[in-house]
């Protein structure tokens, strides 16, 4: 399993769909992964401060946990078939399986450590500049941006079909 970092959500302008974008904690490539508007927003919401009197099912999940003296150890993206991500969440030595947008959006809010098989990442990884090392620079992220425009969900199965979250 290789350890990741979150790096943005953004919405594509080819398929007007979110994308979440995982980054190689110790490496160059990128994990994109198709999600939903809602699953966008609450790894988005992950990011700010959460309302004490409204919290979301995320912030609840993360809370209940707490309450069972848990933690929420890791959240392992295992296998990808035709679009769709194999997710789980660890909580102490117990592992249940989630959709990837609220394992990160959990993982976000508690600092669990996210994780993709090395089978998932050499499938769909994708590199910032092909044949380049990775950099901070502001040229090379806006030429990745410029590349996920052009990316359509179905160029990560070769069948063609669409994505989906179960």
């Amino acid at each position: 399993m290789i350890p990741m970092i979150f790096s943005e959500v953004r919405v594509t302008s080819v398929a007007d769909t979110p994308v979440l974008l995982l980054r190689e904690a110790q490496g160059e490539r990128y994990v994109p992964i198709w999600i939903s508007a809602a699953g966008a927003n609450a790894i988005l919401s992950a990011l700010e401060d959460p309302p004490d009197e409204h919290p979301s099912s995320h912030d609840l999940i993360v809370h209940l946990v707490a309450a069972l003296d848990g933690v929420v150890e890791e959240v392992s993206i295992t296998d990808v078939c035709e679009g769709i991500f194999t997710a789980h969440m660890r909580v102490g030595q117990t592992t249940v399986p989630c959709r990837v947008s609220d394992g990160i959006a959990v993982a976000l809010r508690c600092a669990a450590t996210i994780l993709v098989a090395e089978s998932v990442l050499d499938r769909v990884g994708a590199f910032l500049c092909p044949g380049e090392p990775a950099s901070e620079s502001d040229d090379q992220m806006e030429q990745f941006r410029a590349f996920l425009d052009t990316l359509r969900p179905e160029d990560f199965d070769p069948d063609g079909g669409e994505p989906e979250e179960p």
